[in-house]
């Protein structure tokens, strides 16, 4: 997960001094993925898969996630690893069911 620590590590030089001034508690970081999550969900309502640069707005939720997990000041490899894992174990049991 080296490409990730990279990520990590530009988000930072690029938010931190702001992060540090203007977020106060998590409720900045669940508002901005909210409504990141929102134009998300927007575009694909109106035009699916095929929305323009709607990537780059899924992009956008990654990006803010780093930034949240640097302002609490959490490794987001060791993190994407266990939720890697969750999911590989929620897709294993959903094989199950099916």
């Amino acid at each position: 997960m080296h490409h990730l620590r990279e990520a990590q590590k530009a988000v930072q030089e690029i938010s931190k001094e702001y992060d540090e001034k203007k977020a106060y508690t998590s409720a900045f970081f669940i508002t901005l993925l909210t409504e990141q999550l929102g134009q998300v969900s927007e575009k694909y309502m109106h035009k699916g898969r095929e929305a323009p640069e709607i990537e780059v707005d899924i992009a956008d939720l990654i990006v803010c996630s780093l930034a949240y997990l640097n302002w609490l000041g959490k490794d987001a490899s060791d993190a994407f690893m266990k939720a890697l894992e969750k999911h590989k174990t929620r897709l294993e049991a959903l094989k199950t069911r099916a």
